[in-house]
């Protein structure tokens, strides 16, 4: 039995009377909605648990729902996008909402009749309901949820831009894995929940567990709302704990027998989005599942064995693949691991895998057979490393001696993101289980020898780069000597023999001409002028680095010529060029931004430069906190280098008052790098009172009263931000108080 949706009474349904017992109440409740007095009220599917999180998509979602007639939700299994749409719907306070809800149908010429059930319409006789149902739309206000649209896109859409086109009152809020590509339609793209997914996984598991655990479960489901509500469900019987190490097997494990059929299981979800893949897209679907890093388009029309363009794009629109910011495409980790299930299923893993080694092992080529990286293939090693480490334990035999290759790529990303411990015992494990005639074991010999100074193991460093000198030599790998002869100079340096450094950089220098390596050349170079500097032969020193300079900026890497435009700063420091200095350090600073270590020495060298300039409560606050942040980052300096920040410690002691020092102290001691960097960065160079633009707006708002607070606020800048602006242009204009530092502003 139904209710009538106009007098209320009892009546048995029929497919003609889907809401009314009568066509007398069908034509009633249709005046009562022309004339404006319509009672009807939302119509949105129940839900008995808490609506969770999503505050910030709700925020951006209303104002689109108000401004556009069609709005499409759009993410991939299980994201949470029929819930979103609901509550969403729930928020617009229109007079109508109607769902029609498309998941349960299977044939195209259904959809119609969905829209027409939903709305309470039936066929008349001599009209299609098609017709029908845009003349009873006409006059209507709606707002139709449109629920899993995906498998029936192209009739959907037929429909919606009918009824955008000739119902100027209906309103569309459709949920798809795909977009419908209607007329004027929005797609709102939604992915997994950030720190809500823990509130989620809180509130349906409905115990408290160990906050740690279950911040790792929701990022390894990549806050899948589907999944995380799966796993919460099950923490009931599996400790969360426990549930973090079992969540490769993921698939088999969240499912719940009382689910709808697509909502069972995380793999039933995912197996709906598959199944509506063509064959080609399937077929690349699954050849991407062993690439948990992410993609381009190079490496996944290797995988493939064809064009992957349109493809991609595929299978981007049905929201099985993502695409982030840098142009990467990836899997969602319980999508790719579906796809993986397809892979062995078709018996394709063994040639997949050979493919995806094959071509990492070419990426990493150069630095077994070149004397330097360039910034492109040193972009590439980063890119590819979290491919490389699952290819490294996962996709190699052990006894493939490719392997070295692999742990040398991820030990060379390593380096440069400052962590190495456990892809240097994968490169050591391998190197001591390789024989000695391996393609790859100069390379791997490079990098134990870095390891190991790294690790302060100084006489094992220089063994391991003698080794892979002499084995270079024997092999007749002339084109590499540049760059071992480098890292020999390296070991030895670490061992404070500076005689035998000096001869391996000259060495290095010799083998680079000699090949016509002009990058490579520059790099031991500008090493051999920093050996020179320390040892006093300032021009020789000057000499080298200026020359290499310009071929590093032309060429190099971003983070080699900052070391070289340091050193060049240092020469000018050296030679009591003060303003040269501070420029160079300036620029040094700006090229090392991101990356907290290596901007210690520039900033330091801003501090040496405002010391010796005469702004001491400068330079000292810079000192220490760089001295502070070396100290908790246990990254000591060079010995030359910690002279010289001494002595400029002791000129600043001897300068200023006790009260003014310890202010200074104190002050240092409270900064973090980004703030370090900051003031560094707004000083001038070398004691030039001209302000920085920031410094000059920080100075007007000052001068018309504003306090800091309100000029933190107004430029969008922290509070200690602003105190240190107020305070380095007092210094650099011996002002003393605002009230002075306001008038100085009014005066120019």
């Amino acid at each position: 039995m139904g209710i009538c949706a106009s007098c209320g009474t009892d009546f048995a349904p029929l497919p003609t009377r889907a809401r009314y017992c009568s066509n007398a109440c069908r034509q009633r409740a249709y005046r009562r909605r022309s004339s404006g007095t319509s009672t009807v009220v939302t119509e949105l599917p129940a839900h008995d648990d808490v609506f969770v999180g999503r505050e910030r998509e709700l925020a951006e979602l209303l104002p689109l729902l108000r401004k556009h007639r069609m709005l499409t939700v759009v993410g991939s299994a299980g994201v949470g996008k029929t819930r979103l749409a609901v509550e969403l719907a729930r928020r617009a306070r229109r007079t109508e909402v109607r769902t029609v809800e498309l998941g349960r149908l299977s044939r195209p010429d259904q959809v119609v009749q969905a829209f027409a059930e939903a709305v309470g319409v039936y066929q008349h006789s001599g009209f299609s309901l098609r017709a029908t149902l845009l003349a009873e739309l006409g006059h209507r206000r709606v707002l139709l949820l449109v629920d899993n649209c995906e498998h029936l896109v192209e009739e959907c859409c037929e429909v919606v831009d009918a009824l955008l086109s000739r119902c100027p009152n209906v309103q569309v809020l459709a949920t798809s894995r795909e977009a419908l590509r209607a007329v004027g339609e929005v797609v709102y793209p939604l992915h997994g929940l950030d720190s809500d997914a823990v509130r989620l996984f809180a509130e349906r598991a409905g115990a408290a567990a160990d906050h740690a655990c279950v911040a790792a479960i929701c990022a390894r489901l990549d806050g899948v709302p589907l999944a995380v509500e799966l796993a919460a469900k099950l923490s009931a019987t599996v400790p969360p704990a426990e549930l973090v190490d079992r969540l490769d097997h993921r698939l088999d494990l969240l499912s719940d027998a009382g689910e709808q059929d697509r909502h069972r299981s995380l793999r039933a979800a995912v197996a709906w989005s598959h199944d509506l893949l063509t064959t080609r897209e399937q077929e690349l679907f699954r050849r991407l599942s062993l690439l948990p890093g992410g993609f381009g388009p190079e490496i996944a029309e290797v995988v493939h064995g064809g064009p992957v363009i349109a493809l991609l794009g595929a299978l981007r629109a049905k929201s099985l693949v993502v695409r982030g910011d840098d142009g990467r495409f990836r899997m969602l980790e319980s999508i790719r691991l579906y796809a993986e299930e397809r892979l062995a299923e078709h018996g394709e893993r063994e040639v997949i895998a050979e493919r995806i080694v094959a071509w990492l092992c070419e990426k990493g080529e150069p630095g077994a057979s070149s004397s330097i990286l360039t910034p492109e293939q040193v972009k590439a090693h980063h890119e590819e490393y979290d491919n490389a480490t699952y290819a490294f334990h996962r996709l190699v035999a052990p006894q493939d001696d490719r392997r070295l290759m692999l742990a040398t790529m991820l030990l060379r990303v390593c380096f440069d993101r400052g962590y190495f411990t456990e892809a240097g015992a994968v490169l050591m494990q391998v190197l001591d289980q390789t024989p000695a005639d391996t393609r790859y074991r100069i390379l791997a010999l490079e990098y134990a020898s870095l390891l190991a100074r790294h690790e302060e193991r100084h006489d094992e460093a220089v063994a391991y780069a003698l080794e892979a000198v002499e084995t270079a030599e024997a092999c007749g790998q002339d084109l590499i000597l540049c760059r071992l002869f480098r890292t020999l100079a390296a070991a030895y340096d670490g061992r404070d023999d500076v005689p035998n450094t000096m001869r391996a950089l000259r060495r290095s220098i010799e083998h680079g001409v000699r090949n016509g390596n002009d990058v490579s050349v520059a790099v031991s170079s500008q090493n051999l002028g920093w050996e020179l500097l320390v040892q006093g032969e300032v021009d020789a020193a000057a000499e080298l680095v200026e020359a290499a300079l310009p071929v590093l900026r032309a060429h190099a890497r971003r983070d080699v010529v900052a070391i070289t435009v340091h050193s060049s700063g240092c020469i000018a420091l050296e030679r009591g060029d003060l303003a040269t200095a501070g420029a160079r350090f300036a620029e040094s600073a700006r090229m090392t931004a991101d990356t907290p270590r290596a901007v210690l020495e520039p900033v330091e060298g801003c501090g040496l430069v405002a010391v010796l300039s005469g702004r001491h409560e400068l330079g000292v606050r810079l000192l220490v906190a760089c001295h502070q942040m070396r100290t908790t980052w246990v990254v000591p300096p060079d010995p030359w280098w910690r002279r010289k920040m001494t002595a400029a410690m002791d000129l600043a002691r001897e300068s200023l008052t006790r009260a003014a020092f310890h202010r200074a102290l104190t002050a240092g001691r409270a900064m973090d790098v980004r703030h370090a960097l900051e003031t560094a960065l707004d000083t001038g160079s070398a004691g030039d009172p001209v302000l920085s633009d920031r410094q000059r707006m920080v100075v007007e708002l000052v001068a018309q009263g504003l306090t800091n607070a309100q000029v933190a606020a107004k430029l969008g800048i922290s509070h200690r931000t602003v105190e240190s602006h107020v305070h380095n242009v007092k210094t650099a204009l011996d002002l003393s108080s605002r009230a002075q530092l306001a008038a100085w502003a009014r005066s120019r």
